[in-house]
């Protein structure tokens, strides 16, 4: 436990955000989605958004969330993110996984999942994370947002691009019925301290 501790503060202290640049992007919502969104970033009624999948059933079913996947089941978070209550995710790509396992000298994403302990690894996933329902232009207008670890994110526009503590946002407003996720290609670490 004491290696994993200290390997988060030195992952603090060495850098707050691994990006990524592969070429891979998540799939695209389920006709599903399409469907009941008004438009991209609107959020349907509550009604037709019932139908739409959870936030759990979108990562579980693009296989190019499987790392993060692997990390909300260790850290028992599967079936928060498959409930009723709303979030907005600032969810990483495997790729985002890989390049952080590299900058530590793992081999990929997963065995760093794997060599994380889970208060360390709920941590990190839990900073990924803002209550309610918040949408492409809500979280470039928020400026920072406040992370279920208690921490707050950073949102900044750099040359017309968006980043959330300095990850870029890839892909916005897959619409689920319990929130929303929005792609990431880097994997954001809490602040020293909480």
């Amino acid at each position: 436990m004491k290696k994993f501790a200290g390997f988060l503060s030195v992952a603090v202290l060495s850098f707050t955000v691994v990006g990524c640049s592969d070429t891979m992007s998540p799939a695209a919502p389920s006709p599903a989605a399409s469907v009941t969104q008004e438009a991209r970033g609107g959020i349907p009624n509550e009604n037709s958004r019932a139908a739409l999948p959870t936030i759990a059933a979108i990562a579980v079913g693009n296989p190019d969330f499987s790392t993060l996947v692997a990390a909300l089941d260790k850290a028992g978070l599967v079936e928060t993110f498959s409930g009723k209550q709303q979030f907005t995710v600032f969810a990483p790509t495997n790729a985002a996984f890989d390049a952080a396992a590299a900058a530590f000298g793992y081999a990929d994403g997963p065995a760093l999942i794997n060599a994380l302990d889970v208060d360390t690894l709920t941590a990190i996933l839990q900073y990924h994370v803002t209550r309610g329902d918040r949408n492409a232009k809500s979280v470039v207008s928020a400026g920072q947002l406040p992370m279920l670890d208690g921490n707050f994110a950073q949102v900044t526009v750099e040359d017309g691009a968006a980043f959330i503590d300095g990850a870029p946002i890839v892909l916005t407003d897959f619409l689920a019925s319990n929130g929303i996720v929005h792609v990431i290609g880097g994997v954001m670490l809490p602040p020293s301290g909480n």
